[in-house]
């Protein structure tokens, strides 16, 4: 891959920003072809295939970093010598010094720690440890086989031997395994979220609530994954009462988020273009 070539935005009917609240499961979105960066992301993984089918000699690699390190001399000589660094260079930045720097470090620091504190966040990051603990107890019943090579990712249960079935549960651990950490940190960022939206409301007001489009996310994994274990919970017959504890924990979660962010189920994503 050439990284001097100028990156090229790809042509299209795109929607504006629909990635900004996406679950990033690409594969099983409807939109890739309104979304800019799932295009971007296409051509890049295009270019790296094409890096790793390229032959490469050791004398062609020590000629490229030979060339970076002495781009590298000649910056260093270009300040030293040409272009001697004074304050006013930096002037711009003469408002915003270290005591400023420190002071918004610290203000997001507790944004992020009273988010994190939440009772819902709480609940999500005990929802995470949950999850990983029950799939890792059932290892050697509830095998995962996943195919570096083809990508292939599948399922098998001790004493189930049909396809159609296995295919559902397949699925359905994979919905769970996606969305297994992504509910926190979406719940997370809604709450920090929220705090600045309240701590500085007229700067947010002729843009959608980032809160609320977190929510929304963090919401439709839940119910992604409550259907998920639902399935397991019809299917694993001897493993009822270790899931419902688990669907308990998702309905609380999605009973506290709708009351914490009642905007949540009304934002509108991707938005409608006129």
């Amino acid at each position: 891959m050439r990284f001097d070539d100028d990156p090229k935005i790809p042509e299209g009917d795109y929607i504006p920003g629909i990635y900004n609240y996406c679950n990033r499961w690409c594969e099983r979105c409807m939109y890739t072809d309104r979304c800019m960066t799932f295009e971007m992301e296409k051509e890049i993984k295009m270019e790296i295939e094409k890096e790793k089918k390229r032959e490469k000699s050791m004398e062609e690699n020590k000629d490229f970093w030979d060339q970076v390190n002495k781009t590298i001399e000649e910056a260093a000589e270009l300040i030293d010598e040409e272009i001697p660094l004074v304050k006013d260079d930096f002037s711009s930045f003469d408002d915003w010094d270290d005591e400023d720097a420190h002071e918004a470090m610290r203000e997001y620091k507790e944004k992020h720690k009273k988010a994190r504190n939440q009772p819902l966040s709480k609940v999500a990051r005990k929802y995470e440890k949950t999850v990983h603990q029950w799939f890792k107890d059932r290892k050697e019943t509830l095998k995962q086989h996943y195919d570096p090579e083809t990508k292939d990712f599948n399922i098998s249960y001790t004493g189930i031997a049909d396809e159609a079935v296995l295919k559902q549960l397949t699925e359905s651990v994979e919905v769970i395994l996606w969305y297994e950490f992504q509910i926190e940190i979406k719940t997370q960022r809604a709450f920090s979220s929220l705090f600045e939206e309240k701590e500085d409301p007229g700067l947010w007001k002729d843009f959608p609530k980032d809160s609320d489009g977190s929510a929304r996310v963090a919401s439709m994994g839940i119910d992604s994954s409550i259907g998920a274990w639902n399935y397991l919970n019809n299917k694993l017959t001897s493993e009822k009462e270790t899931i419902k504890p688990i669907i308990r924990m998702l309905l609380w979660m999605k009973m506290e988020i709708e009351k914490e962010f009642p905007g949540a189920k009304d934002f509108v994503w991707p938005p409608k273009l006129d």
